[in-house]
C-alpha cells in the first residue's frame, strides 16, 4: 500500500508526543549530562527498565543491548541528551557498565559524546542508511535467487508460518510482533542457504536503517504493504522462481530506501544528517 506525507509526518508527530508534552523535563536531563548534578530520571523511567539479571552475560553487555534496543526502537529520540546517572538509576545498576556502554554505542555512531558536554542520542544518518540499503540488497537478493532452486517443502512451510504471524500482528497487533517476525523471516531465509555470516554482516550494518523502519512501521499502512511484499517473495520461492524472488526483495527493500527520503522531509530537521 503506498504511504503518504501525512501519514509519515503523523508518524514522526507521534514519536515526539511525550517529549512535546513534558518539556520541562529536557533541561534537567541536560544539566545531568553537563554538570554531573542530580539527575531527574523521570525522562528515560517509560523508555528503560530495571535490568533483569543474565548470568551469562556481562552487565556492559546487557546494558549495551538495552540502550542499543530503545535506540533503534525509537523509544528515545535523537538528540535527547543522556546521562550515566540518569541510565544507571533507570536499569538499576552502576554507572560503570552505564560508561562501558555509551562507549560502545559512539563507536557504532548511535549516540555522539561531546567531552564535558553531553552524550546525546545520533541523528539518523542518511549515508550509513543508503549504504546499508546497498549492502542488504545485493546480499539478500542474491541469496533469494539461489534459494529459490533448492528451498524444501519444510523451510517453505516455516516461511508459510512466519508470514502468516506477520498478517495476524497487522490485523490483531501489536506492531511490534510485525517487527519481530519481518526480522525472523529476512534472517531465516539466510540460515536456509546456511549463511549465518551472510546474515551476521547485514545486522552489523542495518542498525540505522533499522531506525528508519520503526519509525515507519508505527503507521500500520507501512506493515501492510510490507507484508505483501513479503506475501510475492514466498509466492516466488514457491514457484522456483529465482529472478521473480531476487526482484521482488529489491523493490522490497528499496521501498524502504524510498520512505526514508520521504520520512526525512516532514520529520523535524535535528531527526537527520548527511
Amino acid at each position: 500500500m503506498e504511504s503518504t506525507g501525512n501519514s509519515q509526518h503523523q508518524v514522526v508527530s507521534e514519536a515526539l508526543a511525550a517529549e512535546k508534552k513534558a518539556p520541562e523535563r529536557r533541561g534537567p536531563t541536560t544539566r545531568v549530562s553537563r554538570m554531573g548534578g542530580k539527575a531527574d530520571f523521570t525522562a528515560l523511567e517509560k523508555a528503560l527498565k530495571p535490568l533483569s539479571e543474565d548470568p551469562r552475560k556481562s552487565c556492559s553487555d546487557q546494558v549495551l543491548e538495552v540502550l542499543r534496543n530503545a535506540i533503534i526502537c525509537a523509544r528515545i529520540q535523537p538528540g535527547v541528551p543522556l546521562s550515566e546517572v540518569a541510565v544507571a538509576n533507570a536499569l538499576g545498576v552502576s554507572r560503570t557498565p552505564v560508561r562501558e556502554a555509551l562507549r560502545r554505542l559512539a563507536q557504532e555512531d548511535l549516540v555522539r559524546v561531546y567531552p564535558q558536554a553531553a552524550t546525546v542520542i545520533s541523528p539518523l544518518n542518511v549515508n550509513f542508511m543508503t549504504q546499508g540499503c546497498f549492502i542488504r540488497r545485493a546480499l539478500e537478493c542474491a541469496n533469494v535467487e539461489d534459494l529459490a532452486q533448492e528451498i524444501s517443502t519444510r523451510d517453505l512451510r516455516e516461511l508459510t508460518r512466519i508470514i502468516e504471524g506477520q498478517g495476524a500482528a497487522i490485523k490483531n497487533g501489536p506492531l511490534t510482533d510485525f517487527f519481530r517476525l519481518d526480522e525472523a523471516m529476512h534472517q531465516h531465509l539466510f540460515e536456509i542457504a546456511d549463511r549465518s555470516l551472510a546474515w551476521a554482516h547485514i545486522q552489523q550494518v542495518k542498525q540505522h536503517f533499522d531506525r528508519v523502519r520503526w519509525l515507519l512501521n508505527r503507521d500500520p499502512k507501512h506493515a501492510e504493504r510490507a507484508y505483501m511484499e513479503h506475501l510475492l517473495i514466498l509466492e516466488r520461492l514457491k514457484a522456483g522462481d529465482g529472478a521473480g524472488a531476487a526482484a521482488a526483495m529489491y523493490d522490497h527493500i528499496n521501498a524502504i530506501s524510498q520512505d526514508m527520503l520521504q520520512l526525512r522531509e516532514s520529520a523535524p530537521e535535528s531527526f537527520f544528517e548527511n
